[in-house]
């Protein structure tokens, strides 16, 4: 199964994490927090068990990070997370005017579609577009 060492991982980083805001925590705690036995998280964390399809959930929701994640996407941590080239893309994008904005919007949509669809011609008549 691939997802389980992947998970095996992420349980682990998710154990660590929660020790290092609260140094107190013990993996019984932790365990009742995810609404399971510590010998079923130890399983766990020792690579060798996994929840259910609902325990995975629960995790994902309880440690509030996308279920994928947890199976083993390379997408940032947190569902409130994004990628280092998007933040880039909003830092760029704020300190832009109104007007390059609307063209932003644009283009966006354009290249949407042509993923979608496989258009070409993107960046010809800006400014006929705007509303």
């Amino acid at each position: 199964m691939i997802w389980k060492n992947k998970f095996h991982e992420r349980i682990n980083e998710l154990w660590e994490r929660a020790k290092e805001q609260n140094s107190k925590m013990t993996q019984v705690e932790y365990a009742r927090r995810l609404g399971v036995t510590r010998n079923a998280l130890l399983g766990w964390l020792r690579g060798t068990g996994q929840p259910d399809a609902d325990g995975f959930v629960r995790i994902a929701m309880v440690e509030n990070v996308s279920l994928t994640w947890l199976l083993g996407d390379e997408r940032p941590l947190s569902r409130n997370e994004l990628f280092q080239d998007e933040q880039k893309m909003l830092q760029l994008y704020w300190g832009i005017s109104s007007e390059h904005k609307e063209d932003i919007m644009i283009l966006a949509s354009r290249f949407q579609a042509r993923d979608a669809e496989g258009c070409s011609g993107i960046v010809k008549n800006l400014p006929s577009e705007r509303k």
